[in-house]
């Protein structure tokens, strides 16, 4: 069977998802709207509807979290079940990167936020003190992310070294494209992580977006495609966090002014 026939399956419903996403006009009338009912009313007509279905003007931020990062979860594991039975250890893989950022606060010393200890993939690291069990990650799937840490080594680059572990091919015509896209979301990180202008940082991620999207242009027929339409579906999440962030602050900020 062709490489392309292997995930054909995979691409027509990868094409299907990414035809639903929005698109800069989108995002623009989203982040106009004046409050958080708005907000939520916008996003529920349109592709972002899974991701706020439960939400009210009541929710409060650590549920939102929760609730995203379990979408984002269940959507990893959706895709992954799309492609060719080798591949889909490597797409799982990808379930831990949104957790990066919350395993080096508490890798660092940072006590868990209340979110944490409803997680149930960070939960079983956090001690009733808020501090975490360095023991269980030990013995989890987190374990090279443990070892990146103790090894001064960004827990990013401990994640791309299992992910690249995990990839059953060392076809360099098929792990190029992932290859590059590693070196993209690292050169990301580390200009995101330097910038402190809102406006730089902005400007960046709609960089990335293009360069994802052409991306999965590029590679919807091979592994690598999946991948880009997953870091696409996080740069969204993350966008949409960041407007449910802003109107949930203006909107407290405002009705406490009343």
């Amino acid at each position: 069977m062709s490489q392309m026939a292997k995930f054909a399956y995979s691409q027509a419903r990868l094409h299907a998802r990414h035809g639903d996403r929005l698109d800069t006009a989108d995002w623009r009338r989203l982040s106009g709207v004046g409050d958080l009912l708005q907000l939520l009313q916008a996003a529920r007509a349109s592709a972002l509807r899974p991701w706020v279905l439960p939400f009210s003007e009541e929710t409060d931020m650590h549920t939102m979290e929760l609730w995203l990062r379990r979408q984002f979860r269940e959507h990893v594991d959706t895709v992954a079940s799309w492609q060719p039975a080798p591949w889909r250890d490597a797409l799982r893989w990808t379930r831990r990167l949104p957790d990066l950022p919350a395993l080096r606060h508490l890798l660092s010393g940072g006590l868990a936020w209340p979110w944490m200890r409803e997680d149930e993939a960070l939960s079983q690291f956090v001690a009733e003190d808020g501090k975490i069990w360095v023991d269980a990650m030990r013995d989890s799937d987190c374990a090279p992310l443990l070892q990146a840490f103790e090894a001064d080594v960004s827990l990013l680059d401990g994640w791309l070294g299992q992910w690249r572990k995990l990839w059953p091919t060392r076809t360099k015509r098929l792990t190029a494209p992932l290859d590059s896209l590693g070196s993209l979301m690292r050169r990301h990180v580390d200009v995101l992580t330097a910038m402190l202008e809102v406006r730089e940082v902005d400007q960046t991620r709609v960089q990335l977006k293009h360069q994802l999207v052409a991306g999965f242009r590029r590679h919807v027929h091979d592994p690598a495609g999946a991948y880009f339409h997953l870091a696409l579906m996080a740069a969204d999440v993350t966008a949409l966090r960041g407007e449910l962030v802003r109107h949930r602050v203006f909107d407290t900020t405002h009705q406490a002014a009343k």
